[in-house]
């Protein structure tokens, strides 16, 4: 049939040297997206990702270049992480970010790990230091604005974002419970009204079980969800929902 010869669909149709940068660069453009700027918190990872990625359709990388992809892959772990509770992330991350495992730093590391002598690759360093360069140029050029973010500023900021959330969080819980508390003597019959009724019954005016109840609109109804604060300062996709969660 041609199910059994059918080529596949998209990058797999492709001829790998289109179809293997395009997946690199999409790995990039993903880790980029994650926190809507050019070097973050999670491109460590995805740079990786995109080296090892290179590795898997050559067959085989140099020591540096090895060391590099590997390397990035615990340092990118402890970058999602990071990005995953939003939490504070030192100056070694964030130069080793920007300088090494930006989305330059691995274009060009993948570009010139090919040749390689006595199993390590001579442009390595070369490829390294003037992605950095770049870098460096990019930030003079895009002033005052930064090509990158990684989070709170400091420790302090982390820790007071914390206490915020949490409180908000304590007094969500309170305001639930005085609703339930609301309902529930709202729902509870009282004396008076068990002596009106009474009293209905004895003047033989009997009310009708199957009668649905008016709604006068004096019924507590839980209010609705409130709406995300305008001023917040969370950033891409996960932060907020995985900080509460």
């Amino acid at each position: 049939m041609w199910i059994d010869v059918y080529p596949g669909v998209l990058l797999s149709s492709l001829p790998w040297w289109i179809a293997a940068p395009l997946v690199q660069l999409a790995v990039l453009v993903f880790g980029m997206a994650l926190d809507e700027t050019y070097v973050n918190r999670t491109t460590v990872l995805t740079g990786a990702i995109a080296v090892h990625i290179h590795g898997f359709v050559a067959g085989e990388v140099g020591l540096l270049v090895g060391l590099y992809a590997d390397i990035g892959l615990l340092v990118g772990a402890y970058g999602v992480y990071a990005y995953v509770i939003d939490a504070y992330v030192g100056n070694a991350f964030r130069l080793v970010a920007f300088l090494l495992y930006s989305p330059l730093s691995v274009f060009l590391v993948i570009l010139t790990a090919g040749p390689t002598l006595f199993g390590i690759e001579p442009l390595f360093v070369p490829a390294l230091a003037l992605a950095g360069y770049g870098n460096i140029q990019l930030r003079e050029y895009l002033s005052p604005n930064d090509p990158y973010y990684f989070g709170p500023e400091s420790e302090a900021a982390f820790e007071s974002a914390v206490e915020a959330a949490a409180e908000t969080d304590a007094g969500t819980g309170t305001s639930e419970h005085a609703t339930a508390d609301t309902n529930t003597d709202a729902a509870t019959p009282t004396e008076s009204d068990t002596g009106t009724a009474a009293t209905a019954s004895a003047d033989g005016t009997e009310s009708d079980p199957f009668t649905e109840a008016r709604d006068d609109g004096g019924t507590d109804r839980p209010a609705g969800e409130p709406a995300a604060a305008a001023d917040s300062s969370e950033r891409g996709i996960l932060p907020e929902f995985m900080r509460r969660l």
